[in-house]
């Protein structure tokens, strides 16, 4: 049996219980030996050693779990930017390929009668489908509306389309562009580099 005096020697200053308490927390129990021999002292050190170690270790698994999850969530969004970027890249490549192709007199505009030889050509049409995942019914909304716009464009003698469509304006909204517009831009930008 320990004496009470030694719990008192090893707790009797505020330096003394801080040490002893760090001797504790490495598992040196002998210093609670003349603590531990009475009920109400097995009870204080049970609830001691819940809360030093037990909730510690929790709250800083918890931190250190939030803060790996925060990381990987980031990196895996930065993930996933780099592949939509990569993706609209290969698209507006595939788009401009095509277009090229689509545009038979090298006019650097696709004529209506061109864009129906396209609708015929089904190797045309399906690759110019899987590019921008639209039916024929919406790519030739797509090219009416493109149609009218570079008509209008070229009678009022525009020189700039992107400005005048505010083509910047509608990239800022549209941080995962669909389809549309897509398509829209490459017809823009096929137009501007010939």
């Amino acid at each position: 049996d320990q004496k009470p005096g030694e719990g008192i020697e090893n707790f009797s200053s505020v330096a003394k219980s801080l040490f002893s308490l760090f001797r504790l927390m490495n598992g040196d129990t002998d210093v609670v030996d003349s603590v531990t021999n009475t009920v109400f002292g097995q009870l204080m050190f049970a609830a001691f050693m819940v809360l030093s170690n037990w909730a510690i270790l929790a709250i800083l698994t918890s931190v250190v779990s939030d803060n790996m999850i925060t990381a990987s969530t980031k990196a895996m969004q930065e993930d996933i930017e780099n592949e939509r970027a990569t993706q609209y890249a290969q698209r507006v490549a595939r788009l401009r390929t095509l277009f090229k192709e689509i545009d038979k007199d090298q006019s650097g505009t696709i004529s209506e009668e061109e864009w129906h030889g396209m609708l015929q050509d089904s190797g045309l049409y399906h690759e110019l489908s899987d590019i921008t995942a639209l039916g024929k019914r919406e790519l030739c909304d797509v090219f009416t509306c493109l149609s009218v716009t570079v008509r209008d464009l070229k009678k009022s003698g525009a020189s700039d389309v992107a400005k005048i469509m505010d083509l910047q304006d509608l990239e800022k909204r549209h941080s995962d562009p669909d389809a549309r517009f897509l398509l829209c831009e490459t017809f823009i930008a096929h137009l501007k580099d010939d």
